[in-house]
């Protein structure tokens, strides 16, 4: 291993070490130890047919991995784009959960809350369904944390209905679903991050739920590495 290879390694280490596992870190050293493979590859391939091979299946993933993301992130922006400033009227908003730090919504979990209290006020006889359960590293369920954010903003208790159980997307939409189709709901919005509805829209369809999206601003600083990590989600998905 080189100089220079050494010192990009520890630098990818402690740049995972320091954001606390970053998705786009993790994933982007994982494609920087995968060019030490290709290098090998292509060294050995100069007198062997059967390495030269697998150097170019390595191209061809390498292109493929490519083409995918870039034509997903376009699909993405332009779903962005065209719905971003849809307002749609229902009577029942899903708000999809988020982290807590120290019991404080994280600044994409702010931007969603937000989105719902400016949602309120157009509309203020909507129900919310505050989606979200307990992580590890959260001392409360991420719909109490929400809760207390928007009853503080002014919007009513009566208001809001908590889901306190669901630890990803799919369980945010199929424990929300239990509670609506107790309530005989039709009529269903939900608000998250603009780089994550894309996802949410074909997992509520998925499970035969027929949603209005609400777009919620993202965090500029964080729009990549959210995207990166949708990427690969929504393939996820498809293949469930």
């Amino acid at each position: 291993m080189k100089k220079q290879d050494i010192i990009i390694t520890l630098i990818f280490i402690l740049a995972i070490i320091f954001s606390k596992g970053d998705f786009a870190f993790s994933f982007l050293f994982l494609i920087y130890l995968s060019t030490f493979i290709y290098r090998y590859f292509s060294k050995r391939s100069k007198d062997s047919p059967f390495f030269k091979h697998l150097k170019n299946l390595c191209k061809l993933g390498y292109t493929i991995l490519l083409v995918a993301f870039i034509g997903f992130e376009a699909i993405l922006l332009k779903d962005i784009a065209i719905n971003k400033d849809n307002f749609p009227k229902s009577s029942h908003v899903i708000v999809l959960g988020g982290k807590l730090e120290d019991n404080i919504p994280s600044k994409t979990l702010e931007l969603r809350l937000i989105r719902a209290y400016e949602y309120y006020e157009k509309f203020p006889d909507t129900i919310f369904v505050l989606s979200g359960g307990k992580g590890d590293d959260e001392n409360l369920p991420e719909a109490q944390g929400m809760a207390n954010y928007l009853i503080e903003k002014g919007i009513p208790e009566k208001n809001l209905i908590l889901e306190s159980n669901a630890t990803s997307t799919y369980e945010n939409f199929k424990f929300s679903k239990k509670i609506l189709d107790t309530l005989e709901v039709k009529n269903i919005g939900v608000i998250s991050s603009s780089f994550h509805l894309y996802r949410a829209k074909f997992i509520a369809k998925k499970l035969g739920i027929p949603v209005e999206a609400i777009y919620a601003d993202s965090p500029l600083i964080l729009f990549f590495n959210c995207s990166l990590r949708e990427f690969f989600a929504y393939f996820n998905e498809i293949r469930k």
